[in-house]
């Protein structure tokens, strides 16, 4: 039992014996922080698409029956004097529609107002 009065003290290279520096800890919160923007972006992009990806997935008949009737509802809302309690909902509506292959150009100038109050 020899005891050289370091034995308790003996350093492990393990352990941690210094706190990290003030530019440690802002790379970390940076790279964090990184990481964080681009979970979210990533989120976000295919919560967007996800409008577009149920679209996809109707059938022909079931996309032109919903295309027709959120025309129809379009043009019977919207088309006279909409008021402001309506303009909103007429933007969304609008909008939607542009996201169907069969909104031609005929269509997009039917909706070009609504889609240039939507930008304001």
């Amino acid at each position: 039992m020899g005891s050289n009065g370091n034995e308790g003290e003996e350093e492990n290279i393990f352990t941690r014996d210094r706190a990290p520096t003030r530019s440690q800890k802002r790379v970390r919160q940076a790279v964090t922080l990184g990481i964080v923007v681009l979970v979210l972006a990533g989120v976000w992009a295919y919560l967007q698409g996800g409008e577009n990806r149920a679209l996809n997935a109707l059938s022909p008949a079931q996309r032109e029956a919903l295309f027709q009737e959120t025309r129809d509802d379009i043009r019977l809302l919207c088309m006279g004097d909409a008021g402001p309690k309506l303009l909103k909902r007429c933007q969304t509506q609008a909008e939607f529609l542009t996201r169907f292959s069969e909104c031609d150009e005929a269509c997009r100038q039917e909706l070009a107002p609504f889609l240039r109050q939507a930008v304001r």
